[in-house]
């Protein structure tokens, strides 16, 4: 076991299963409101679970009401949130490409005023982009699409759905696990007390 945990693997395990559920449940409902709705509220999902994750990470404000990820601000949009978390080395290359093709996708059936569709370029190539980048992960993608294939979905939102699944899931256990990051050493402006704490070293 891993004595940097919050949680034990037993305990890991039981969340995973747990939340296999409940964003099944989640994406299997909006498979049945469509492409549109699958599309752009997976998307909304993932961001909500970057942000939490995020906020975990971060020192909280000191009034008490952030307005750091409001959608006017530096953190508002998916994009920035995306970017942080790789930066901060919350996600590895492949899950931050991963979101980026869901995020194109996503803007794109969020703007287009003609039926968008997963079958069509540019979505298709994206969609498969996506694929590729989940299909790293080892077997959860393709046992997604096998327990989401019971819904008689079309393959290609069937695809889009196991890949927000996975990628949800992903996101929620790390940040189940995390912790707010502690900086080796804070800049100050209490000379008096960095010096305490510099000869205390």
């Amino acid at each position: 076991m891993d004595n940097n945990l919050l949680l034990t693997e037993s305990e890991i395990e039981e969340l995973q299963e747990r939340l296999i559920q409940e964003t099944t449940n989640f994406v299997v409902g909006l498979a049945r409101e469509g492409e549109r709705a699958a599309v752009v509220l997976g998307a909304a999902r993932l961001d909500v679970s970057l942000e939490r994750l995020l906020k975990k990470l971060m020192h909280p404000h000191p009034g008490g009401s952030d307005n750091l990820f409001d959608s006017e601000r530096p953190l508002g949009s998916f994009s920035a949130k995306i970017a942080l978390a790789y930066r901060l080395g919350v996600i590895d290359r492949n899950f931050e490409h991963a979101l980026q093709m869901i995020r194109k996708i996503r803007n794109a059936f969020a703007h287009s005023i003609d039926v968008a569709s997963l079958s069509q370029a540019p979505h298709n190539g994206q969609l498969n982009e996506l694929i590729r980048d989940v299909r790293k992960d080892g077997d959860s993608f393709d046992n997604m699409v096998d327990q989401l294939r019971q819904g008689g979905f079309p393959e290609k939102l069937l695809n889009f759905c196991a890949a927000v699944v996975v990628l949800l899931m992903s996101l929620e256990v790390v940040e189940a696990v995390s912790v707010q990051l502690q900086p080796i050493k804070t800049a100050q402006l209490d000379k008096t007390r960095f010096l305490e704490e510099t000869e205390g070293s």
